[in-house]
């Protein structure tokens, strides 16, 4: 490949499905899933997030991992934009989604999955960012562009 510079070189590219994320909010708390990711050899707290299936949209990938991971449904979606893992070296970029008007149903989590579901007040998230308890990188955007969107609706502060 040929590096912006004009350059010559070699350069990797890790290729993924598209995926999609999702800040689920109920007016108060997010539910995010704490799950072991072996690449870090860790259990990492994130928002609720996975790869889209051949033919599938971003939004239809989003409410299936939802319904699948969490056991949620929500009658309102908003679009967050799209957030980069890696963009030196990751295809795909991760879109995001903010879902409200909540409610339960069973979880069906694939064979391979094991997690924990653990609700937290957004404001509390958003320090959990801040003091390294959440170190993904898509779930930091996730909540901020969720948190801002939410403020913007809320109008300004008195």
């Amino acid at each position: 490949m040929v590096h912006p510079t004009g350059v010559a070189g070699e350069h990797g590219v890790i290729v993924t499905p598209p995926a999609s994320a999702i800040v689920t909010f109920d007016g108060n708390d997010v539910l995010l899933v704490r799950q072991a990711r072996f690449a870090v050899d860790d259990d990492v707290l994130e928002v609720v997030k996975g790869g889209r299936h051949d033919g599938e949209d971003a939004l239809a990938c989003a409410q299936r991992e939802l319904r699948e991971e969490a056991g949620v449904h929500a009658a309102r979606w908003d679009a967050l934009g799209i957030a980069y893992e890696i963009p030196s070296i990751v295809e795909h970029g991760v879109s995001l989604f903010l879902a409200r008007e909540l409610t339960t149903a069973a979880a069906q989590p694939e064979d391979v999955e094991a997690f924990d579901i653990v609700a937290m007040p957004l404001y509390d998230a958003l320090g959990a960012c801040v003091d390294g308890r959440i170190d993904d990188a898509v779930t930091a955007i996730a909540l901020l562009r969720a948190c801002a969107l939410i403020g913007a609706e809320d109008g300004p502060a008195a």
